[in-house]
């Protein structure tokens, strides 16, 4: 029984570990696809020399550097603002609470100590697959906002006001999440940034390229000067269209993609539920050596009907 535990724990880390690929791949591969996409599309308009014979990332890393963290923060603060969450110590300590008595519950219940690592696994992959989703849920709502804030930059700015004064005056009229954004961006210009190291230094928690580059387009454009309204007018219209072709991506493949996650999570899930609520019933299975053999046997098909399930994910 002891073995079999331990394998479960391993096939549990390893699965985490799957999911957390699978969910990431996808969309870093579309992000940067995205941006290369947008270089390409601002940097070959001959009416926009500002960004002519710029790379995209060195000059990003030239122009803006990475912030100093503060050094009040935490290590998980990044990760906890990237999902829209409180930072600090409160949130981590009551995961790790809420875990301890998770899997001291599925112990007490079932009668054995092996329990923990595999209910505190399935806890930590849960909370994991729940801030994913607000990470990327918050990151599609800055995706939608920016068109908006950008376009109201370009009509200002075409008002004869300067760039700094029109990033100001069309921050205030932005609602959350972005408004949190460019609220850190505008705090860190008062305390003596230039407005692209600003908003780099803002945007860090989430993770866009995009803010990368709009921090690109805006340094040059204060160094250098340029029609910068231009290449912020046609990333507004490039995001857009990005977005509706990702909203219509989702809806073809939605149906594929929650098939997958069921077929997926449903046999363990199962299991576990079988275990908690019948302990008589699933004893057999971890004390008889034909209960190991099964058990095996049905790891070995989940990992193979997962990476098949991958496959198919992937293929879309």
């Amino acid at each position: 029984m002891t073995t079999v535990l331990l394998l479960c724990s391993a096939i549990l880390v390893l699965v985490a570990v799957a999911i957390e690929l699978w969910w990431g791949a996808a969309r870093r591969e579309r992000q940067r696809a995205s941006l290369q996409h947008a270089e390409h599309r601002l940097a070959a308009h001959p009416a926009t020399p500002l960004l002519a014979g710029m790379p995209a990332r060195p000059a990003a890393a030239a122009s803006t550097p990475p912030a100093a963290a503060r050094p009040d923060a935490l290590p998980w603060d990044a990760l906890l603002q990237s999902a829209a969450l409180r930072t600090g110590w409160r949130l981590p300590i009551l995961w790790a609470l809420g875990g301890v008595l998770l899997a001291w519950a599925a112990a007490a219940r079932i009668g054995t100590g092996w329990v923990w690592p595999i209910a505190l696994g399935l806890y930590a992959l849960v909370l994991g697959l729940w801030v994913s989703r607000r990470i990327l849920g918050l990151q599609r709502r800055l995706l939608r906002q920016l068109p908006d804030f950008l376009d109201n930059l370009v009509r200002l700015t075409g008002l004869g006001n300067s760039l700094q004064m029109s990033f100001q005056t069309a921050s205030q009229q932005v609602p959350m999440p972005l408004r949190g954004l460019l609220d850190d961006t505008l705090s860190g210009t008062r305390s003596g940034l230039d407005l692209d190291r600003a908003l780099s230094q803002a945007a860090q928690p989430y993770r866009l390229d995009v803010l990368d580059v709009l921090a690109v387009v805006l340094g040059v454009s204060i160094r250098i000067g340029g029609r910068s309204d231009q290449i912020l007018q046609r990333m507004s219209d490039f995001m857009r269209d990005v977005d509706q072709a990702r909203q219509e991506l989702m809806a073809t493949t939605a149906e594929t993609r929650m098939s997958a996650w069921v077929l997926g999570l449903l046999p363990p899930l199962s299991a576990l539920l079988m275990a908690i609520v019948s302990p008589d019933f699933f004893e057999p299975v971890l004390q008889v050596p034909l209960g190991h053999r099964i058990l095996g046997a049905a790891l070995l098909l989940e990992l193979v009907g997962g990476f098949l399930l991958y496959r198919l994910a992937r293929s879309l």
